[in-house]
């Protein structure tokens, strides 16, 4: 992204006014969340790698915005092959992963050097097929309204079955939450500010939905064929009960890493064989598997609110943008975020860089395809009246 970054700043000549303007808009909408994961390194279990980290994501943060916004700002006509190079680069990359792992992964394993035996080689594709759900809508609405029809089908096609032969049950959530969004959003356009209302009903009132216990049958059913998803009940349960300990300031950034109790061992046995054990890890791995839960276990209801106001704010203005008023754009609008919240209310550390990244990185080229489908046949919008409107 750093990289991609650095081009994109040089295209978009980033000396004119309107750019920096935009950009800087946009960074302090993020100002007060980074000031405030600064401040929490004073009360933090460990103030340096606090402060390590709030470096580093300030860093993303301020290039991701960069990025997004030379997106949202140069001409069409200078960006547009970037979406056919990304969705080649995408499908020849879907074609091989299917294809080694249709063949028993031996490509994974030179890549990845041994494994022990039974491991399977789709556990090594998993970051990679979350990121390729993600971008899936975007991706093929950019293509479809950049007239290329047979690339966005085929794109889409090895995409999923890429995706599909992976292990990640994250990455196929993502897929089918995107595309059943898109869908739904395309039929009844109002839904979308149903999931925008939601989204923002569940930053302030997750914690209070935990501890959740779950009747014996269900226990025993995850325990038996999904003993992961069975711990994570047990982690957001634990997470929770530390996030009415500390409500409105948190424990301090990173803190999920070093929370005491954290590393108490958790052990899944299966129900149909009393002696085997499903799972065993800790109550607290590293990061609490939601990012919502995540802000409010380290950063507390000030975090939450400076974290998802200013994204709150800006998905609405983003759907109310006149130019951004066609039916799938706002479809593929809603359907790209909803499959990026959906991984980030069950994996990965919010603040990885490889998914902060990620994310930065999906939302240009959901500016890209908003922007290539306004100035399409079907938008009838000028690009100057739509980069004015954007």
């Amino acid at each position: 992204m750093l990289l991609l970054t650095a081009v994109t700043l040089i295209a978009s000549h980033c000396s004119d006014a309107p750019f920096i303007a935009k950009s800087l808009r946009a960074l302090a909408a993020l100002a007060p969340l980074l000031a405030w994961m600064l401040v929490s390194a004073t009360w933090s279990l460990d103030g340096e790698a606090s402060l390590s980290l709030m470096l580093r994501l300030a860093v993303l943060f301020s290039t991701g915005i960069l990025l997004v916004t030379g997106f949202g700002s140069l001409p069409l006509e200078r960006i547009h092959r970037s979406l056919m190079a990304l969705a080649l680069g995408l499908a020849v990359a879907g074609g091989v992963i299917a294809v080694d792992l249709a063949l028993g992964g031996h490509l994974d394993r030179v890549l990845h050097g041994p494994r022990p035996a039974g491991f399977d080689p789709a556990l090594d594709y998993g970051r990679a097929a979350i990121l390729h759900a993600i971008l899936l809508v975007p991706v093929s609405v950019g293509l479809l309204r950049f007239g290329a029809p047979h690339l966005a089908a085929g794109y889409a096609v090895l995409t999923a079955l890429a995706v599909l032969g992976t292990s990640s049950l994250s990455a196929k959530t993502a897929l089918a939450v995107g595309l059943v969004t898109l869908v739904m959003v395309f039929i009844l356009p109002q839904l979308r500010w149903v999931a925008l209302t939601l989204l923002g009903l569940g930053a302030l009132t997750l914690p209070l939905a935990f501890p959740t216990a779950l009747s014996p049958e269900a226990s025993c059913w995850l325990a038996n064929h999904k003993p992961s998803a069975l711990h994570r009940l047990e982690i957001w349960n634990f997470v929770a009960e530390r996030v009415k300990e500390r409500p409105i300031a948190g424990w301090g950034l990173d803190a999920a890493r070093r929370l005491p109790g954290g590393d108490a061992p958790v052990v899944i046995h299966r129900c149909d064989e009393p002696d085997g054990v499903a799972l065993s890890s800790e109550i607290l791995p590293l990061h609490p598997h939601n990012g919502i839960l995540q802000i409010w276990l380290e950063l507390g209801g000030v975090g939450v609110a400076f974290a998802f106001a200013p994204l709150l704010f800006l998905i609405r203005n983003v759907f109310r943008i006149p130019a951004w008023r066609d039916r799938l754009v706002q479809a593929m609008i809603a359907a790209s975020g909803a499959a990026a919240v959906s991984v980030g209310l069950v994996s990965f550390g919010i603040w990885a860089e490889w998914f902060v990244s990620g994310l930065f990185f999906f939302a240009a080229f959901v500016a890209l395809a908003a922007r290539q489908s306004a100035v399409s046949g079907e938008g009838n919008v000028s690009p100057e009246a739509e980069r004015g409107q954007a």
